[in-house]
């Protein structure tokens, strides 16, 4: 997805991956949907060739730590702050590399060759 860089002069350009963290963690505050997409996105674009999975894990982190910090608030409003146009959605969590990790853990040689 191409997003208007602030840098470029005119005309749409790539974010890099760590770009796409940061920004993602900058629109979390007010906009979590956003900064859901943009969190895929940046997953999407993570492999061996560019490898920034502690980048995202730490994004994620931030992310999560500061959406369960309005819990707090008298002012945060669950229904309203993750309302989907008209309809209110569950408050919702980024899951890190950690988390995938944790969901695989092969307990022989054979869970590695399953086909």
């Amino acid at each position: 997805m191409a997003k208007l860089s602030s840098l470029s002069i005119g005309g749409y350009s790539d974010w890099s991956v760590r770009r796409t963290l940061h920004e993602a963690v900058n629109v979390a505050r007010y906009s979590p949907w956003c900064a859901i997409e943009w969190m895929e996105e940046a997953r999407d674009r993570i492999s061996i060739d560019n490898p920034l999975y502690d980048e995202f894990d730490e994004a994620a982190d931030r992310i999560n730590s500061l959406w369960k910090s309005y819990e707090k608030y008298h002012w945060y409003e669950s229904r309203e702050f993750w309302r989907r146009g008209k309809v209110s959605m569950p408050p919702q969590r980024i899951e890190t590399f950690r988390d995938y990790d944790k969901e695989f853990r092969p307990t022989s040689i054979n869970d590695l060759f399953k086909i």
